[in-house]
């Protein structure tokens, strides 16, 4: 494996979405990344946790800032150190902070 390969697999997301999308790196830091798959499904880069879980709400800490999904039968499919994953009928997604 060469060595710039070695290092791009080590570099944060955010930090590789900043130098591909060619944005000063201190507009993303500290900040998430959600990409919405029609209304089903989204996916959120930089959790740093769960604030509220229900059914119809859920709302996630992406540091001083936050993020909530309002809808029906939402679950978190998967949970990482700075990933998560919600599916289920997504109606309205609020940001606050």
């Amino acid at each position: 494996m060469a060595f710039s390969d070695y290092r791009q697999n080590r570099t944060p997301l955010s930090h590789r979405i900043c130098d591909k999308l060619e944005i000063d790196e201190d507009v993303c830091t500290n900040c998430g990344y959600i990409e919405i798959m029609s209304n089903r499904c989204a996916l959120i880069d930089g959790c740093k946790g769960v604030s509220e879980y229900s059914e119809n709400l859920i709302t996630l800490s992406l540091g001083k800032k936050s993020v909530t999904f309002e809808g029906n039968s939402l679950t978190i499919k998967s949970l990482s150190m700075e990933q998560a994953l919600v599916e289920g009928f997504i109606v309205n997604v609020e940001f606050s902070g």
